[in-house]
């Protein structure tokens, strides 16, 4: 099983430091380090309720860590207890919002233009009994909606990735075009040995099929173990998927690769001590 790991949200090099200013000032995500890598920078942002994500530098000559100027249909996504709140803080900062949609179960989300327009996508949950404090911001973390990826046929797309990726469906629309799927948390698994379930929406849009190759600034990623990386690389080779080249060293530090399903969705996958 490949389990759900968080993520990168990639900037430029020379904005690599402004980048990590921005999410802790505007978004109030507290930077915990900044490392240099032989993969380039990294900063550590804890999310204010729970979860880490790492701001990475396009460094390095790898294929996986590159740039591209075209964008792809999975998101990376982040809670809010209150969308319009949000929105009004984000929009007294000058960041702009796309429209708001709904998920299947109800659940509002949409993208917001994060530093250099990076797209971060934003869904609402209940609060139920958190009275933390959080910061203005009101972007607290991840939640119970770890990814939403367009795709043209659930049903066929919910099929590759129980066969690829180990996933498992929890509820499968054809009619209303969705398929609700889950995964492990990386996390909970490998740290505490823990079963905690991550999920994943399949939606059926009106969004485009990507073209190749692409990529989101934002970008989830699946998690596995160093003891069957290769084997699994190889696993995905026979079933006739191509991986990208590996980047960095997955057994002995972090290495990384990312593949595409069906619609020509990215799907990043890294391993690590």
């Amino acid at each position: 099983m490949y389990r759900w790991d968080g993520g990168f949200i990639m900037v430029a090099p020379e904005s690599f430091d402004d980048g990590v200013k921005w999410y802790q000032e505007v978004l109030g995500w507290e930077c915990v380090d900044k490392i240099t890598t032989w993969v380039g920078r990294k900063g550590f942002m804890k999310l204010p309720r729970s979860g880490m994500v790492t701001i990475k530098s396009f460094e390095g000559e790898y294929e996986h860590l590159q740039v591209s100027e075209n964008e792809g249909n999975t998101k990376l996504v982040f809670v809010t207890y209150d969308l319009e709140n949000t929105l009004n803080y984000l929009r007294n900062k000058q960041v702009n919002a796309t429209e708001i949609s709904l998920l299947p179960n109800g659940q509002r989300y949409c993208d917001i233009y994060a530093f250099h327009d990076t797209k971060l996508t934003i869904v609402e949950e209940d609060r139920k009994d958190d009275n933390n404090e959080y910061p203005a911001s009101g972007i607290i973390g991840f939640g119970s909606v770890n990814t939403i990826i367009h795709v043209e046929d659930p049903k066929a797309s919910a099929e590759w990735y129980v066969k690829n990726l180990g996933f498992e469906v929890v509820d499968l629309n054809i009619e209303e075009g969705y398929a609700h799927m889950r995964t492990e948390d990386a996390y909970d698994r490998n740290a505490l040995d823990e079963q905690f379930w991550d999920y994943i929406w399949l939606i059926k849009g009106s969004n485009r099929p990507a073209e190749k190759p692409n990529d989101n600034h934002a970008r989830t990623y699946f998690d596995i173990r160093p003891a069957v990386f290769f084997e699994e690389y190889n696993k995905l080779i026979r079933n006739g998927i191509k991986p990208s080249e590996i980047a960095g060293d997955p057994i002995n530090g972090w290495g990384g690769f990312h593949i595409y399903d069906p619609d020509n969705n990215r799907i990043n996958i890294w391993s690590y001590k």
